[in-house]
């Protein structure tokens, strides 16, 4: 691999990598203080920080400050802990931006009751954090997918791109088919007893259960764990069998999703290249929209009737 082409490579871990601790941080509003590059007055701004905790450690992002005075927005980057606050500007490295840790509590919640921390259980599970999860990943390779052309180096990008998407599914298939076991005994039973997919058939020494509290169910999770759940006839038939539910789309969307199954394969184990010509696939600006769009029209179908199952359930 050439020098270039391994820069550019590191390049953009980094930036994605930046990107994944943007989301993952928490954020306030706070206030700052500084003499404006632009209007020159000695002014008060606003902007986002990340909560830092006491015993947490550092945060180092990007962020935009925004001048009261005469409202122009500068992009710079913020150093914080518990105990200190450097902000410096992009284009204005001199500048002195006064602020203060926007500091977290783990106890910010400790004089409500425990009916509010059953509503806010109540919130999160109806907040679909696995749906959400997966949209935001969906959106950033669609936003990604406009770098993209038929040059090497943008190639290796829609691989890579494409190979996230296909990701993505499995993980939301996986992790909302775990949590309806969870959730709900009847799923467990009828996974469990369904002779077609012979999960229930298999046989244990009575020490295998010993200690190990609702063994049945253990048993299911360790199966549901180990599937591919890229092979989407096989998890069709999880999802139909435990909870009536339909994942696979029909007509032009199938074929979409099992092309870009195939090419994820020979990504992740053939380096990219066709296992039947031994070209490298070529994955176009279109064919990735194409992708993102029937990945997200499929997983909020799955998603509406995981969601009236639970209702009913």
């Amino acid at each position: 691999m050439s020098p270039r082409l391994l820069t550019e490579e590191v390049r953009m871990g980094r930036a994605k990598q930046l990107m994944l601790e943007m989301e993952e941080a928490q954020w306030e509003e706070a206030d700052v203080s500084f003499c404006c590059p632009n209007c020159e007055y000695d002014v008060d701004g606003t902007t986002s920080l990340p909560v830092v905790y006491e015993h947490g450690g550092e945060e180092h992002l990007p962020i935009s400050i925004r001048c009261f005075s005469c409202n122009s927005s500068f992009d710079g980057w913020v150093k914080t802990d518990w105990f200190t606050c450097e902000i410096e500007l992009d284009e204005h490295p001199d500048v002195v931006v006064k602020a203060n840790s926007a500091r977290g509590s783990t106890s910010d919640y400790e004089e409500y009751d425990h009916d509010y921390f059953e509503w806010l259980e109540q919130q999160e599970l109806s907040s679909r954090p696995i749906l959400k999860a997966f949209l935001r990943t969906i959106d950033d390779v669609a936003a990604l997918a406009s770098e993209i052309s038929l040059e090497p180096k943008p190639q290796m990008l829609a691989r890579m791109l494409l190979a996230q998407s296909v990701t993505a599914l499995e993980v939301f298939l996986s992790d909302t088919l775990i949590l309806a076991v969870l959730s709900h005994k009847a799923v467990q039973e009828k996974l469990l007893r369904s002779k077609s997919l012979e999960i229930g058939t298999k046989q244990f020494k009575l020490t295998d259960a010993f200690g190990v509290e609702d063994f049945a169910k253990e048993k299911l999770l360790e199966h549901l764990r180990s599937i591919s759940f890229h092979n989407i006839t096989k998890v069709s038939n999880l999802y139909q069998i435990g909870m009536g539910v339909t994942i696979l789309p029909e007509g032009d969307a199938a074929d979409i999703i099992q092309e870009a199954i195939k090419i994820r394969h020979d990504c992740v184990h053939r380096n990219g290249k066709n296992q039947e010509t031994g070209e490298l696939n070529v994955v176009t600006q279109e064919s990735l929209h194409d992708l993102t769009d029937t990945l997200s029209r499929m997983v909020r179908f799955v998603d509406d009737q995981v969601r009236a199952f639970d209702t009913r359930s």
